[in-house]
């Protein structure tokens, strides 16, 4: 097996193999041939070659943005919340509360004096409110979201712009319309 850039038996190696064997015919026909026919053969293989890297770059499929990264959590009346770490462990996606935004006068270091279970009066700076968020394509799936501020647990979904800048956050009870949106924006 040849290795070509370090990728064996790769369709790039096969064909960098049959250019450097097409080379050398063109060569040994300029001898028997002429000038002419091996310029006509040269000019037979830089149009394969072009159209080699052609079908290439057809073939290489442009990559989809990921929800991993930093959003702002605004609200339904425009006011940033918080920021969003959004991380990918594993084959799932969780969103952790990496910033806060808070009024005059708040506790400066609040707690979920509401959460369930081992999140129980845990900072809500750092917490993990996000989980279980699966990838399909743009669109998310299978997860929770916890409202920090009862601490109710809710199902989620989020989606994803095309462009990457904008995430869609729905947390519902047991059907989808029976629920509420934000949409975040990626942090610069």
């Amino acid at each position: 097996m040849q290795v070509f850039c370090g990728l064996k038996g790769s369709g790039r190696s096969r064909r960098a193999a049959r250019t450097g064997r097409l080379i050398w015919r063109i060569v040994i026909m300029r001898r028997t041939l002429g000038i002419f026919e091996a310029v006509r053969a040269a000019s037979t293989l830089l149009i394969v070659q072009v159209m080699l890297v052609g079908s290439t770059a057809i073939q290489a499929a442009p990559r989809l943005p990921t929800a991993a990264g930093v959003w702002k959590q605004v609200d339904e009346s425009g006011k940033v919340g918080a920021l969003v770490t959004i991380t990918q462990e594993g084959d799932v996606f969780v969103g952790r509360l990496s910033r806060l935004f808070l009024e005059p006068g708040d506790d400066p270091n609040p707690v979920c004096e509401n959460c369930p279970g081992d999140k129980h009066n845990r900072p809500v700076l750092g917490l993990v409110f996000i989980e279980g968020m699966k990838q399909f394509g743009l669109d998310y799936n299978g997860g929770t979201v916890l409202d920090p501020d009862t601490g109710k647990t809710y199902n989620a979904k989020m989606s994803l712009s095309p462009d990457g800048k904008k995430l869609t956050v729905r947390g519902y009870l047991g059907l989808s319309v029976f629920g509420r949106s934000q949409t975040w924006t990626r942090a610069e």
